[in-house]
């Protein structure tokens, strides 16, 4: 255990939710590294090759650069790799002084470059080049962000919630182009492309690519394949070994295709969790085990844990989740909230239900029980489920310390199951229900990929959505979807009964109105009531699955209150935006539309006449 697979291993634990904080930050993991004498996990950042560029011998111009994002996200790895490239010395970075400094040529000339690899934990007080203290040195940022040809730049690491504040704190005012111009990369997302600054927002990075990058650099570790090649008999890395059945499960394709589209929804949730999250997720994947040391496992665990019969209970489909954890711990890391937002084992169907219970003795649904149980869950675990099962069957009343044992197994065989379904199979197993988002699938299958692909969504898509917006903004149960009804009732537009029918806006294009999704940082719903006026909603998976449970029958306050409330506020921005379109003119006569609903739930209006006399 002493060869470099087991070495391997005890390193990888530093990534994990383990009491000490080797796993907070890069430099003490690069130390790790090195004192287990094994590769340090590496992947090239998206944005790496953007900031090299932008501090480049060949840089159209010369920018002080700002690198921001959560903590976690990768801003002090990036900082070094820059040192690195721009020929400073590794073994001056790993020093950890928080200001350095080096020459090289930037942008045709040469230059002198200072990182700030934590602008926050800079001290007030020091030395940084030739600035006497935090004050002088925040100041001579300030001027190179405004000198269009500077013989110093910086690079300025911060995390993005005090990046503005602590220049504030430090009495250093930024000048105001220099901060409108950060707010609106901070706020709106935009990108510095010109200007006197280069800014890296690394949290826009989707988490969707973060998974990809993080699976492939520790997949694909050479200590794996040591590890196969100093297998223990019945011990570590062994055929029985859990943490190698997790590692073949975690590599399988099959696996790594669903956790991509859980990652996919969280960036369509618009969830964002760094890089050092993810790394903690795969780590505990690998090596969770609630008997465990910090409920991780170490090579020396696995020969004792399998002569006990506790090795299954190293389950990759619940260390997904956390359930190897404390509860406390678990809620307090968000990666765990996160995905366990999804309810996925919490939610089910009758036909899951029913191969997980009948599976083994029904015709019918064995080889859907093979396929999905068996092929999920170890030999030792299925002799227990098989136990607990039959024990179910026979007697299913619950025991004297409560649920039946049976019972509470089911939570994880229907996460097992949610990573053993194929696409293929996803329709006629109805996936998604088991989450608590039914129509994610579709959304991702149906919205986002054509958005990407072609840019336009089916218009049976917007017409469901249509549905949904119609029976919210009239309060009834309307049925058409060809038609986007805007109506208010007498005591506004949040009534909830709204039958004061103002407009009707086609959903085909029709004389410049329009109802349609575009391709956005979320995808987005557009109602474009007159040439020029527009009123957009961005789509994120809540409100997505909101809408459509609406056309589907559910009622609005059943399932979110605040999409309900987010739905009125757009209705709302819709009938602001058509009164200033098309203001009333000034008449004697008052006229009105007042909606109903024919026998198939159609909208009819009546119009009622009040004369002024």
């Amino acid at each position: 255990m002493n060869g470099l697979g087991g070495r391997w291993v005890r390193f990888l634990r530093q990534y994990g939710p383990i009491s000490r904080n080797d796993n907070m930050y890069d430099e003490q993991i690069r130390r790790s590294a090195r004192r287990y004498d094994v590769e340090a996990l590496d992947f090239t950042h998206p944005l790496e090759a953007d900031l090299f560029t932008a501090i480049s011998k060949s840089a159209e111009r010369a920018r002080s650069v700002i690198l921001t994002g959560t903590a976690g996200d990768g801003k002090s790895r990036l900082c070094g790799r820059l040192w690195t490239e721009l020929g400073g010395s590794s073994d001056d970075w790993t020093a950890n002084e928080i200001y350095q400094e080096v020459s090289a040529a930037v942008a045709g000339r040469e230059r002198k470059v200072g990182i700030i690899r934590d602008l926050t934990a800079l001290p007030a007080q020091g030395t940084y080049g030739v600035w006497d203290g935090k004050h002088a040195l925040l100041e001579a940022i300030n001027r190179s962000f405004l000198d269009p040809d500077p013989d110093l730049i910086f690079i300025v690491a911060a995390n993005d919630g005090q990046l503005l504040d602590t220049w504030r704190r430090a009495d250093v005012p930024l000048s105001k182009e220099s901060y409108d111009l950060l707010e609106a990369c901070l706020v709106e997302g935009k990108p510095a492309t010109h200007g006197e600054v280069a800014f890296f927002n690394l949290s826009a990075v989707p988490c969707a690519t973060i998974i990809d990058l993080t699976l492939e650099a520790i997949v694909t570790h050479p200590g794996w394949a040591a590890a196969y090649t100093e297998a223990e008999p019945d011990g570590f890395f062994s055929e029985a070994c859990p943490i190698r059945r997790n590692y073949e499960i975690l590599s399988s394709p099959q696996f790594r295709s669903r956790l991509r589209q859980l990652f996919e929804l969280m960036d369509l949730n618009e969830l964002h969790t760094p890089i050092r999250r993810v790394l903690l997720l795969i780590a505990n994947m690998l090596l969770g085990h609630p008997a465990a040391k910090d409920r991780l496992m170490s090579p020396s665990d696995i020969r004792p844990y399998l002569r006990a019969g506790k090795a299954h209970l190293a389950d990759i489909h619940q260390n997904l989740f956390g359930a190897n954890l404390p509860a406390a711990r678990r809620e307090g890391l968000e990666i765990f909230e996160f995905l366990n937002r999804f309810g996925i084992g919490d939610e089910t169907t009758n036909r899951i239900d029913n191969i997980l219970v009948f599976g083994p003795s029904d015709e019918t649904l064995r080889p859907y029980y093979e396929s999905l149980v068996e092929g999920a869950f170890s030999s030792q675990a299925l002799d227990e489920l098989s136990a607990l099962r039959s024990d179910y069957l026979e007697r299913p009343d619950a025991t004297q310390e409560g649920e039946n044992p049976f019972l509470s197994s089911l939570q994880a065989q229907r996460r097992a199951i949610f990573f053993q379904i194929r696409d293929e199979q996803s329709e006629d197993l109805r996936l998604w229900d088991l989450t608590v988002f039914r129509h994610a699938g579709e959304f991702l299958r149906d919205v986002v990929a054509p958005l990407q692909q072609t840019g336009r969504v089916s218009r049976s898509i917007v017409g469901r959505l249509v549905n949904g917006l119609n029976r919210i903004f009239t309060g009834m149960l309307v049925s058409t979807d060809r038609e986007l009804l805007i109506a208010a009732g007498l005591s506004g537009s949040a009534a909830g009964l709204s039958q004061i029918l103002l407009e009707r806006v086609s959903v085909a294009p029709r004389r410049h109105e329009r109802v349609e999704l575009r391709k956005g940082m979320l995808p987005t719903l557009v109602v474009q009531i007159d040439s020029g006026v527009e009123v957009s909603l961005e789509l994120n998976l809540v409100r997505y699955e909101f809408l459509m449970r609406v056309a589907g029958g559910a009622l609005p306050g059943s399932f979110s209150k605040e999409c309900h409330e987010d739905i009125l506020a757009f209705k709302g921005a819709i009938l602001a935006a058509l009164t200033r379109s098309r203001p009333m003119e000034e008449t004697n006569d008052l006229s009105f539309r007042i909606l109903s609903l024919n026998s198939e739930g159609e909208p009819v209006d009546d119009v009622i006449e009040v004369n002024c006399a």
